[in-house]
């Protein structure tokens, strides 16, 4: 996922870079909640307490699913930028990206 957001990022103009570096830090964020929980959830495996398979399960896909939609928007933004004033384009925002 980081090497898409950084393809991203080398295909947006200069000004609108910013968006992928965005991207970047939230995705980083995700990644360091996801160790902090590993962490916790090894700590807590050394005090005989297990983790229920069906909560952690769905904290991993939920994630994973929140990363999948970022990127996907980030990427339709992206498309748009691209096409700005290509008046055949149909653009995924209608409210515009500015």
């Amino acid at each position: 996922m980081h090497n898409r957001i950084e393809n991203i990022k080398n295909k947006l103009p200069e000004d609108h870079k910013d968006i992928a570096v965005l991207a970047r830090h939230i995705f980083e964020a995700f990644d360091k909640l996801l160790e902090g929980h590993r962490m916790l959830v090894g700590t807590s495996s050394t005090a005989k307490i297990k983790p229920n398979p069906v909560e952690e399960r769905t904290f991993f896909e939920t994630i994973n699913e929140m990363k999948n939609i970022i990127l996907t928007e980030l990427e339709k933004t992206t498309d748009d930028i691209e096409h700005i004033g290509d008046k055949h384009w149909e653009k995924n925002y209608k409210d515009g990206i500015e």
